[in-house]
């Protein structure tokens, strides 16, 4: 058998009965009203696998990781990509945090006949030794599709069963946008790999011109380690020109202020608690004048506008849906991206906007990932 060109290894994790994803799946129904017939359509019981495997970030070599989950039957079958949420702890990794109840639950959708994948994203898992390329398109990518290669490597060792070109993407807020980049990447460049089903996008910073626009306008912004997070990324990434004391102001530009913030250790609470949600008081008054015009920030917009997610004539069926009372993530750039697939000639039963009243950003997920499954069981094959 020739060498893997992806897979380095992968490590058996646990298995699960159909009967207990079952039983997963009745207990979020006595939960939640959006969740009501999902035990239904359950099938199979499931394996979950961690898996290391080869990409690559900036012309190096890296070995990245993430979950994979193998229903226990046979044939072709779909893939679904599961990215997650912005993520500031090494320990939450999802090959790390499987037993987490979220992930859990992500994993007992293997149960309807999906391999599901959840990337780790680089800078955690294998790859945590290196800092996360925070909201960076090009790697987030590339290392996500490298893990669907891997995948497919992978099931040669299960002869009975192998992986189709049918793929199904889900996301929420950080993995909203990372499943809308992959959907263009895979719709424009990668069609004869794989074959675009489906994909579920909640809460993402499509436009992060347009949300760092919103944030520096604004007097207090509740999540103040997101800024932080961009921008510690793009700076060590040389995404940008410009340095912390260009951008935070002296209380949090020195000594490495920032960056230590984003070690691994920290939760986004402890790291928002060592800031400030007072604009003016995080920002040098300068960016805040000045960050739309200004040749100084010109490396800022730019790559902000790089990593930005924009609307084309997308033939898959989308689903877009977001919180109306979001104070993290405006929800006015869901609203856009909706209006733009439109004036880019997308049908209108292609894309869907759902709007869901008064829930803020944390509070819409659960909602959101119900109604998305809901919604992608009815376009699966």
């Amino acid at each position: 058998m020739p060498e893997n060109e992806y897979l380095v290894r992968k490590t058996f994790l646990i298995s699960y009965p159909q009967t207990l994803a079952k039983g997963i799946f009745e207990i979020i129904e006595e939960n939640f009203d959006e969740a009501a017939g999902l035990s239904d359509d359950v099938k199979y019981g499931y394996s979950v696998y961690k898996i290391e495997y080869n990409t690559c970030y900036k012309n190096e070599d890296v070995v990245a990781s993430g979950l994979v989950c193998i229903p226990m039957t046979s044939g072709p079958i779909p893939l679904l990509s599961f990215q997650n949420g912005t993520n500031t702890l090494h320990k939450n990794a999802p090959s790390v945090a499987y037993t987490d109840t979220l992930f859990s639950l992500i994993e007992a959708v293997s149960s309807y006949g999906f391999i599901v994948a959840m990337p780790d994203y680089l800078g955690f898992g294998a790859s945590e030794n290196m800092y996360h390329p925070y909201l960076i398109k090009e790697p987030t990518v590339q290392t996500i599709t490298d893990m669907y290669r891997a995948i497919k490597e992978m099931m040669e060792d299960h002869p009975s069963m192998s992986l189709s070109k049918d793929t199904y993407l889900m996301g929420y807020s950080q993995g909203g946008w990372a499943t809308m980049a992959l959907k263009k990447e895979i719709e424009t460049n990668l069609s004869d790999e794989f074959t675009l089903r489906a994909a579920a996008c909640g809460a993402g910073p499509y436009d992060l011109s347009l949300i760092s626009t919103e944030i520096l306008a604004l007097t207090t912004y509740p999540m103040p380690y997101f800024m932080a997070y961009v921008i510690n990324s793009y700076i060590k990434s040389g995404e940008i020109d410009l340095t912390y004391s260009d951008i935070f102001s002296p209380a949090f530009s020195g000594n490495n202020y920032i960056s230590n913030l984003f070690d691994g250790t920290k939760s986004s609470d402890v790291i928002n608690s060592q800031l400030t949600t007072t604009v003016s008081d995080l920002f040098t008054s300068d960016i805040i004048s000045n960050f739309a015009t200004g040749n100084k920030y010109s490396s800022l917009r730019t790559a902000l506008t790089n990593n930005s997610v924009t609307a084309w004539k997308t033939a898959s069926p989308t689903l877009i849906i977001h919180g109306l009372g979001d104070t993290f993530v405006t929800p006015m750039v869901s609203n856009n991206i909706y209006l733009d697939f439109l004036s880019e000639g997308t049908a209108v039963d292609v894309v869907t906007y759902l709007p869901i009243p008064e829930l803020d950003h944390g509070d819409a997920v659960i909602p959101w990932g119900l109604l998305s499954l809901k919604w992608i069981l009815t376009k699966k094959g």
